[in-house]
């Protein structure tokens, strides 16, 4: 028989590569680009080879028309994508083991679907992914945690604002912690922590245990302190009002909170009236009356503090008034009015309350808005005034409106010193004006009415038009304007520069001679 080959040998044979795959979207991806027109936007069927062959793909289709080209002209495209960096052929194959893989899976199987750790060990679970244990699950989520940690501590500046809440879950207080800071001019406002408000036994709840926790969870995960924080974002309870003087920064009540509590002053004076409302809507709910109003579409979300209103006045016209049941419950006619006039403030009460939720609201948005509010219904003055006593900060929220409007030369005294701490570096507020001025200086004609937006040009002499401008937070101011040749360039620009308009959405332009045409309405970038 045939002596076998030694064992040092057979050890140290290499093992046969295994072939390269790779899915037909990254090779596609990997040789193909999308084709764009005359102005740069991209052709949707249509993508461009690197060696210039155009192709057409039809979303939803596959990527079969591209492969024949790519198998045909690139045989070995293989050999090429192999050789290629992972950051050119878009795969994660090279770099990426398959245990991390499996690792990262089941923490987002874990995370986004609310799961227990538990769930990991369940044999159905098993069939699907890799087996993992708890207590490896456990310290890796712990090792993701200290990872973000360090990440946010690295970008924290010197000074942020500190933006939380708490709410209570089986008689256990939570609290949520959030950052806000600027950087390069984007806010972020990262996740602190969100964890009991006390380890212990202890049921104090009281200011000073909001500040210890708040100083221990800065120090130990992110290496700041307490007194770097310039401002807090909260409700406008003792609680955070004794914090905010704990502290010593000013606190930016919640807005929401002020609303709330003015809505229900004024609902408390027709309280009588919306019982007898609430009993109606829950003698509704009934199996034999709620058949009856199944098959009425509902094209309403009911969602507010005035929800059980509106959803009455909608259902009343289909209710048997004739009912006895329902006779003696319905609201007579008076009833009816004061509650569709109270409908009709809450109303209101409603539109606002849905824009204090904007992303890109300030206190300017807001005090105008409380402002309507006041003029409208002055019995809201008790919890939305300028210097209201829910208000903590008064001096700095007046400030920053005032700020906000360009006025800041009408500062009080009081109010300069509640915005000492974000006062900008001269030097960086140099570089922002003279960005401004670079800006003044580009020609109002080409983004008004230039070749993008109107196609061809137009002459504007002896037209007479308004300006829309809309400025950050989506504040709008109008202009009257003259075209005479170049003076529209100084006008325009001086206008929006002045007041740091973002864009101009509409141009009106009229003829204001006898022989002149109309030339319409055009939108800007």
């Amino acid at each position: 028989s045939p002596t076998p080959p030694p064992t040092s040998k057979m050890l140290s044979a290499p093992r046969p590569a295994a072939p390269a795959t790779f899915p037909n979207s990254q090779v596609a991806n990997f040789y193909f680009r999308p084709c764009r027109d005359h102005c740069d936007e991209i052709i949707l069927e249509y993508c461009r080879c690197r060696c210039g062959t155009v192709r057409k793909r039809v979303a939803g289709t596959g990527f079969t028309n591209l492969m024949e080209h790519i198998r045909r002209e690139r045989p070995s495209f293989a050999e090429e994508m192999l050789a290629a960096t992972p950051g050119q052929t878009g795969s994660v194959v090279h770099y990426v083991s398959q245990t991390a893989q499996n690792t990262f899976g089941w923490l987002e199987l874990l995370v986004k679907c609310n799961l227990p750790l538990s769930f990991c060990e369940s044999k159905l679970a098993r069939r699907s992914l890799k087996s993992v244990s708890v207590e490896t699950i456990r310290r890796v989520m712990e090792a993701v945690a200290r990872a973000v940690e360090r990440s946010i501590a690295a970008e924290l500046p010197k000074r942020f604002g500190l933006v939380f809440d708490g709410w209570s879950h089986d008689s256990e207080q939570f609290i949520a912690v959030f950052a806000w800071y600027e950087v390069d001019g984007a806010v972020h406002c990262p996740l602190l922590c969100m964890a009991p408000l006390v380890s212990d036994e202890t049921d104090d709840l009281s200011a000073a245990t909001h500040h210890t926790f708040l100083g221990t969870m800065l120090t130990h995960d992110y290496g700041k302190s307490v007194d770097q924080c310039i401002f807090l974002v909260e409700d406008n309870c003792s609680v955070n009002r004794r914090l905010a003087d704990l502290i010593g920064v000013p606190l930016v009540g919640c807005t929401s909170h002020k609303l709330n509590r003015a809505d229900s002053q004024q609902v408390s004076v027709c309280a009588e009236d919306l019982i007898s409302d609430q009993a109606v809507m829950v003698k509704l709910r009934t199996l034999h009356h709620s058949a009856k109003l199944r098959f009425q579409t509902e094209h309403t979300h009911w969602g507010s503090s005035f929800a059980t209103l509106s959803q009455n006045f909608e259902l009343l016209p289909f209710i048997d008034s004739e009912d006895e049941e329902l006779a003696e419950l319905l609201p007579h006619a008076a009833s009816k009015r004061r509650l569709r006039d109270l409908l009709g403030e809450l109303k209101d009460v409603e539109s606002v309350s849905k824009a204090l939720q904007g992303s890109n609201v300030d206190l300017l948005d807001v005090r105008v808005w409380f402002d309507g509010l006041i003029t409208e219904m002055p019995s809201y003055a008790r919890y939305r005034a300028p210097r209201a006593d829910i208000v903590h900060s008064p001096d700095f929220e007046a400030g920053c409106v005032l700020v906000l409007k360009g006025q800041a030369k009408r500062l009080t005294r009081a109010e300069k010193a509640a915005l000492e701490s974000f006062m900008v570096d001269p030097r960086a507020q140099d570089r922002a004006t003279d960005e401004e001025e670079a800006d003044a200086s580009a020609s109002f004609l080409v983004m008004a009415v230039g070749d993008r937006v109107l196609g061809r040009t137009k002459k504007l002499e002896g037209k007479v038009g308004t300006v829309k401008c809309v400025y950050r937070k989506g504040r709008q101011h109008s202009y009257c304007v003259s075209w005479d040749g170049g003076g529209i360039t100084e006008v325009a620009a001086h206008a929006i520069s002045s007041h740091k308009a973002s864009s101009v959405v509409s141009s009106t332009i009229q003829d204001v001679t006898t022989s002149g045409v109309n030339i319409g309405q055009c939108d800007g970038d």
